[in-house]
């Protein structure tokens, strides 16, 4: 039953890797289903590469730098969805 954890977190983490590099490569999202919500794909691949580092480590890092990286990584794909700063049209 671990290996089937310990594989089923694996997939999980490469899918989030993969997606995250290409965020932050092309500065659009992968998933069909998150386009219209992120505003900044940059943010929020860096996001993904730390929530992908974090379930591809969990077997050998302690709990006190799991937490740490995971909840870094939650906060940045959080602060992926806001949208990004847009000029405002010049007054007449």
């Amino acid at each position: 039953m671990l290996v089937l954890a310990v594989v089923v977190g694996d997939v999980m983490a490469l899918m989030m890797a993969v997606a995250g590099v290409l965020a932050i490569a092309t500065g659009r999202m992968v998933f069909p289903w998150l386009r219209g919500k992120v505003g900044r794909p940059g943010v929020w691949g860096a996001g993904a590469l730390l929530l992908a580092a974090t379930l591809a480590t969990a077997p050998f890092v302690s709990l006190g730098v799991r937490t740490a990286v995971g909840l870094s990584g939650l906060a940045l794909l959080g602060l992926g969805y806001a949208r990004g700063r847009r000029a405002s049209p010049p007054a007449e």
